[in-house]
């Protein structure tokens, strides 16, 4: 019997009532001989949440491998569909056959569900790393599911139903063959995709014995659109919809045909990616890198080394040997750095002499040109949870995103990098909130598994600028989010434990914090005063130089006064920065004469805000309160004549902030604040002048004077106000909150600041996200240009 016979049987509709398995075995028999496959790579050995290169998991805590197999860890109800995608295949547009299978089984012989594989995710319009995010719900561009379940039963599922997503609607027609149940069987699961006419395929599903390789069970779906197999594939295990079921395994994956592309490029290493600082200040600069490894079996690999070598020499000089701490990350520090020369570096473990990861370190480009400072904050990689099943449109306004599209799947944010590469920044500014508690997934924080889902965003965020980074020099600020907190009053770790974020101090385990701490700042410059505060919680404010500029980072929340909601907020007595930090100031202000001066901080020290009529918004957050503290802050700053770089708020904005009254007779008063815009947030904020203002900024109505319902008095000068007026989005809003989910209605983007050392003047710059920096036009207001106000009073 020939093959096409087979397949044309295999779609049921002439069996009655259905082939059975001796005659699914004769069948197979006289096919000729099929598409070869070739293994994906050995999966690696001992246990670990790595899956080797070709294999990214959704989540980290849902999967392991182990001795060489693949394991699905997670069967609970509500967590359906949990995927590892193959990085490294993937399904192209050209009409050739292709072929995928793996041996999988049973981890619990009883439960129910199903494994297999899901195919077309993205439909070719996503980045493979956006695809690779798909999980849970199906949606728009999902693709489908080629399954076997435990009873043996073999068939296809849609995961592209945008209305009923956790439906899962079977595809095949009547006529496959059951194997029978799975129990301890290993089975070898074999998906062929075959061309036929109109630019179509047949996608066949065959279960064999995995050991003598006898063919016993089959299932085919026939005449699939061409669009409906592009795309990336994943493996799948899932329990039943909305009940805890099965958990299976995978090992022997392999692939094959001209269908299914090869991309070894796309391999994720033991390595995501390192950052560095340079600290150029006083006689010896120092050079601090941190090498972010994927969560790897420690025992076996403890420790890696750093070595390096200047540009156009042949031998490497080694570093340090550092062990690879809580969170994967292994931190090194070299004194005595030669700032003036490029070099090169990679990273491996101390027991094997692979290099892991390389890059360069740039050498300090001084006062020779301008510097160019890159400023991110608060990123999203998708525009709703995964996890939610339905997707809604939470003001009229907005448009149904489908799941799995661009306009749904940000990360890796690939326009947005990639314009703001095009100004060849000198050093990256991430100001906090590098990721989100419920963004991709639910919340993680309070289960057992609270570190590696914390490390699942993270590894997002950093899959997203290891690129930028790998070559130039980053800083990065911990805020209230990358503590997987809401709101952070941290009250120097007083009040830490308990329910309430109000209470003040960190709320979760204090492991969890430390590890944030330490993946996100350990490459940064040394502390000023590195005492930590209660529970040992690491500071990391600290005074550095680079580019001929000096650097201050402080931390605006770390110290801050838990809230007191009782008292007179414009009376209320407390701390923003706390004492320590403020003496940090005061001895910053007197340092690097000569030079400008720029501060980096999280928030904007202020809560320029306003609801639908203009009025002044109450946000106890917004680091405008206490204002006392807030006062202090901001005069040390104004004494220092720093321009301030900060995020947080995800409003593009300047602003001149006093610490006391109005000024009379000098624009330059005041310290210079530029928060950034959102790289991409759900929550929305407003500053609406209407023109009312006093001392508007180049006649734009939405500036000039302002008094925070704090007392708290700015000047603003620019903002980047979303595309939906405040007006518009309350008489719609159906939430408690100002959540926003269509792109199409926000501003959102980065920042850039430019140090003009020639002409003594700071350039800054607001530039949406999807804007192309050589053809396009910032927002409105910007760019600005201002004085180097250190410079007049060195």
């Amino acid at each position: 019997m020939k093959r096409r016979s087979f397949l044309k049987l295999g779609s049921g509709a002439a069996l009655a009532p259905a082939i059975s398995p001796s005659l699914a075995v004769a069948m197979a028999a006289a096919r000729p001989k099929l598409v070869e496959t070739q293994p994906l790579g050995a999966l690696p050995q001992g246990a670990q949440h790595w899956l080797g290169g070709h294999l990214w998991g959704n989540r980290l805590q849902d999967w392991q491998c182990r001795d060489g197999r693949l394991e699905c860890l997670q069967g609970d109800k509500t967590f359906e569909v949990r995927t590892a995608s193959i990085l490294t295949r993937e399904l192209d547009n050209t009409h050739q056959p292709g072929r995928i299978r793996a041996r999988v089984g049973l981890l619990a012989r009883e439960a129910k569900g199903y494994c297999g594989f899901l195919l077309g995710v993205g439909a070719g319009a996503l980045d493979y790393r956006g695809a690779a995010l798909a999980q849970r719900a199906g949606g728009t561009n999902g693709g489908f599911m080629a399954v076997l379940d435990e009873s043996g039963n073999l068939g296809f599922r849609d995961f592209s139903d945008q209305d009923h997503s956790m439906a899962f609607t079977r595809l095949e027609r009547e006529g496959s063959v059951s194997i029978a149940e799975v129990g301890q069987r290993e089975i070898l699961l074999d998906c062929h995709i075959d061309p036929v006419k109109n630019g179509r395929f047949d996608v066949r599903l065959v279960a064999s014995d995995a050991h003598s390789g006898e063919e016993f069970g089959f299932a085919v779906r026939n005449d699939v659109p061409a669009e409906q197999l592009t795309g990336g594939i994943m493996l799948v295990s899932s329990p039943p919809t909305n009940a805890a079921g099965a958990r299976w395994w995978f090992t022997d994956i392999e692939t094959g045909g001209d269908k299914i592309a090869r991309h070894p490029d796309r391999a994720l290493g033991q390595v995501m990616g390192c950052m560095h600082s340079l600290n150029c200040s006083g006689e010896q600069a120092v050079m601090k890198l941190s090498a972010q490894f994927m969560p790897i079996n420690l025992e076996a690999t403890p420790s890696a080394v750093l070595e390096y070598r200047t540009v156009g020499q042949k031998q490497w000089q080694t570093g340090a040997e550092r062990p690879i701490e809580d969170g994967y990350v292994a931190a090194f520090r070299i004194a005595g750095w030669d700032a003036g020369k490029d070099h090169e570096y990679r990273v491996r473990f101390a027991n094997q002499g692979t290099a892991l990861y390389s890059g360069t370190i740039a050498q300090d480009p001084g006062q020779s040109r301008s510097l160019k400072i890159a400023l991110y904050s608060c990123i999203i990689p998708t525009a709703k949870s995964l996890d939610e099943a339905d997707y809604k449109k939470l003001i009229p306004e907005e448009r149904i995103l489908g799941r799995y599209t661009e306009d749904s799947i940000f990360f890796p944010h690939n326009t947005l990098v990639s314009h703001c590469d095009t100004h060849q920044p000198d050093l990256y500014v991430f100001a906090g909130d590098q990721y989100y508690e419920t963004y991709p997934t639910r919340y993680g924080r309070d289960t057992p598994q609270a570190k590696l889902d914390t490390l699942y965003r993270w590894y997002l965020w950093y899959w997203t600028f290891r690129d930028s980074v790998r070559n130039r020099p980053s800083i990065v600020l911990v805020d209230d989010h990358d503590v997987l907190q809401g709101n952070l009053w941290g009250n120097k770790g007083d009040g830490t434990g308990g329910p309430r974020e109000e209470d003040g101090g960190f709320k979760h385990d204090i492991d969890l914090v430390k590890m944030v701490y330490r993946v996100q700042s350990s490459h940064t410059p040394d502390a000023y005063d590195p005492t930590p505060i209660r529970h040992g919680i690491p500071v990391t404010y600290a005074h550095f130089v680079y580019g001929g500029t000096s650097f201050a980072m402080v931390e605006d929340r770390k110290f801050k006064s838990a809230p007191d909601y009782e008292a007179d907020r414009l009376t209320v007595k407390g701390d923003l920065l706390g004492s320590r930090q403020e003496q940090f100031l005061r001895d910053w202000a007197s340092m690097d004469p000569g030079m400008p001066k720029i501060c980096l901080t999280a928030s904007i020290w202020g809560s320029p805000q306003t609801n639908e009529a203009g009025k002044g918004l109450v946000d106890y957050d917004a680091n405008c309160y206490p204002p006392d503290g807030r006062c202090r802050a901001v005069k040390l700053l104004e004494d220092a004549k720093a321009l301030v770089l900060a995020g947080d708020q995800h409003l593009g904005l300047v602003a001149r902030q006093y610490s006391g009254a109005f000024p009379v007779g000098d624009e330059n008063a005041g310290a210079l604040f530029f928060s950034g815009p959102a790289s991409a947030a759900f929550w929305q904020r407003w500053f609406e002048g209407f023109g009312k203002l006093e001392n508007q900024y180049g006649d734009d109505p939405n500036t000039g004077n302002f008094t925070d319902p704090f007392g708290n008095n700015m000047r603003v000068l620019a903002t980047a106000n979303p595309k939906i007026t405040h007006a518009e989005f309350s008489d719609d809003n159906t939430t408690w909150g100002k959540f926003v989910s269509d792109r199409a209605l926000k501003s959102e983007g980065y920042g850039i600041a430019v140090v003009d050392h020639k002409e003594g003047q700071y350039q800054l710059e607001c530039w949406p996200w999807d804007a192309n920096p050589d053809s396009d036009r910032q927002f409105a207001g910007w760019p600005q240009l201002h004085p180097i106000e250190s410079l007049k009073h060195s």
